[in-house]
């Protein structure tokens, strides 16, 4: 995070507070104290799944009422979608999600232990699409190093985009990062048996092209 430190601390007093409370909300207490994951979900869950922005929480529902044996950490810094993903969630009786609503772009590699998670899933993030913007976006050559240093050897990075120019300057970068590959295709315009959330339906509505990006942490 390439801010002073005097507006990290402002920062973090802004990250640890929050509105909303919930016994499935995990908040930090402390800087530099990473948080549990195995303690903060049920006994019987050791496999995880972490979302970055996960806004109303379609996706990580279906995939949390599917396999209820993983958890799935949702980080999402608008309450309001928390708020309206926790109503679902109680409704359906899932005891496999948790949330955080810190902005993962600040504090993302002080919190999570390394080698944490089986699968991060990144949709369709903000493309911030004026050059002079660029540098706000989520996908950058840091954070493909924290995400890989969370990922398990052999786990899964699944980023999509409905912005053309976002997709290619992400190739480009998984390119210059070999330590994520791909299997048969560099990257797919469809994703078969996969959750879509109401935003994705909206894009396909409008005759978008979505672009999906699917990467292997090597072993």
């Amino acid at each position: 995070m390439l801010v002073s430190q005097e507006i990290q601390e402002k920062l973090w007093k802004f990250t640890t507070k929050t509105s909303y409370q919930s016994d499935y909300l995990l908040q930090p207490k402390e800087r530099g104290k990473k948080i549990d994951l195995k303690k903060s979900f049920p006994e019987e869950i050791q496999n995880f799944v972490l979302e970055l922005g996960s806004g109303w929480g379609e996706v990580a529902i279906e995939l949390a009422g599917r396999d209820r044996q993983t958890g799935y950490l949702l980080m999402e810094k608008k309450v309001n979608r928390i708020i309206h993903t926790e109503k679902q969630r109680k409704t359906l009786g899932l005891d496999n999600i948790r949330y955080m609503t810190v902005n993962f772009q600040w504090f993302f590699d002080e919190l999570l232990e390394k080698e944490i998670f089986d699968k991060i899933i990144i949709n369709f993030p903000d493309p911030w699409p004026k050059k002079k913007h660029r540098k706000n976006r989520l996908m950058q050559g840091e954070m493909l190093e924290q995400i890989y240093d969370l990922l398990k050897p052999g786990g899964q990075l699944l980023f999509a985009t409905d912005y053309g120019p976002y997709a290619r300057r992400t190739i480009s970068l998984f390119r210059k990062f070999p330590k994520f590959i791909w299997d048969e295709k560099e990257y797919e315009f469809e994703r078969p048996g996969f959750p879509v959330s109401f935003f994705e339906t909206e894009k396909r509505n409008e005759g978008r092209r979505i672009y999906y990006l699917n990467r292997t942490k090597s072993k």
